[in-house]
């Protein structure tokens, strides 16, 4: 295993829980493969608590990349891999104040429900849509700029989504690896995991097109200008691995937005090569870059596994539950200068542009 920074108690608490993840890993792929296979978990700085029951159930965490080696394609089920990545628009739209953004947020999301086949989930979460302003000329000219995070909602929970729902396309296909005191690891191989990794690959440009066409929509007349990025950070990097809650960066063009809380500025950084964050891939060198704060808990963990349940912090959970808003829950809080400082100490880089958030739209409401 690999840590990308000091560790907070939130994060002490849950790198047993990762250990252990990463042994089950190797010992899946080696059972898939017919021969010793070895697995890495690498944990960015915003390591932290998903929302999702199922998945921490399964042994996996927000803000860390999974890999493993395997003879055969093989994918671990429980990271419930879907597409979500942040996008950016430059934009001439104005939105005189809260509530006619909050109006055009309302219009893009009627449209969408009603005369598409897409599934609105800016308000699920942490996503969002935020319209921010860049007030200093640097490497991004000042002005106005659209953010959305969202995921391909189409492509979860529906026969023909990612996450291992029960009846979907690849359920009849699950493997277990039972280790002792209750922990496994869930799997697919061969076919199913082949088939699966070439959803996830459609599924890249299906992602970047439908952030466009829902910022469209948001804007309406006032029309949309340059993309300015598009970067996901929860995916696969390539066929042995899952990256949940960070940026795999190119050397070309390595850029990417730090995500913080509500109100609170966010960061365009460049990521810079020759750090501990590098890793290698099927398809070259890639940077890791943690995606935002990430969540911590006020409250001891003490994390149980059920047959059916997960009891997490005192309290009993179904697994197809969210944790999004539970109190032993919070986005770790934000200072500019420790924030910066800890994120590019780890992830080497330098930020090229800071954003003030001036009306957004997310899970709590507008602001």
């Amino acid at each position: 295993m690999r840590s990308l920074g000091p560790l907070d108690s939130t994060q002490l608490q849950l790198l047993p829980e990762l250990k252990r993840t990463e042994e089950l890993l190797g010992w899946a792929s080696s059972e898939a493969s017919g021969r010793s296979c070895d697995a890495e978990i690498v944990t960015m700085p915003d390591l932290g608590v998903p929302h999702n029951v199922r998945r921490i159930h399964g042994g996996f965490l927000t803000g860390a990349l999974y890999r493993w080696e395997s003879s055969v394609p093989f994918v671990p089920v429980d990271t419930t891999v879907n597409l979500c990545g942040v996008s950016m628009f430059r934009t001439n739209a104005e939105f005189a104040d809260r509530q006619s953004f909050a109006n055009a947020v309302e219009r893009a999301k009627a449209i969408v429900e009603r005369d598409s086949s897409f599934s609105w989930n800016f308000d699920t979460g942490n996503h969002f849509v935020i319209l921010a302003e860049v007030r200093e000329d640097g490497a991004l000219p000042r002005g106005r700029y659209l953010v959305l995070h969202a995921s391909a909602a189409e492509f979860k929970k529906q026969y023909n989504g990612l996450y291992p729902a029960p009846g979907n396309w690849y359920s009849d296909n699950i493997r277990t690896f039972q280790a002792k005191g209750g922990r496994y690891l869930r799997y697919i191989s061969g076919k199913s995991a082949e088939n699966f990794g070439r959803i996830v690959n459609m599924l890249e440009s299906y992602q970047r097109q439908r952030q466009r066409m829902c910022a469209e929509l948001v804007v309406g007349g006032a029309g949309l200008g340059e993309e300015i990025l598009s970067v996901l950070h929860y995916g696969m990097p390539d066929s042995n691995s899952v990256a949940i809650g960070c940026q795999w960066l190119p050397a070309i063009q390595p850029i990417y937005l730090l995500l913080t809380r509500p109100s609170e500025p966010i960061y365009l950084i460049e990521a810079s090569s020759g750090g501990d964050n590098e890793v290698a891939t099927q398809h070259g060198a890639r940077m890791l870059t943690p995606h935002g704060l990430g969540v911590e808990a006020t409250a001891p963990l003490s994390i149980q596994r059920g047959r059916a349940h997960l009891e997490i912090a005192g309290r009993r959970y179904p697994l197809s539950a969210s944790l999004a808003g539970q109190p032993f829950l919070s986005i770790r809080q934000f200072n500019e200068d420790l924030t910066l400082r800890n994120v590019l100490r780890d992830c080497p880089g330098r930020v090229i542009a800071k954003l003030e958030q001036v009306f957004s739209h997310h899970r709590t409401g507008d602001m």
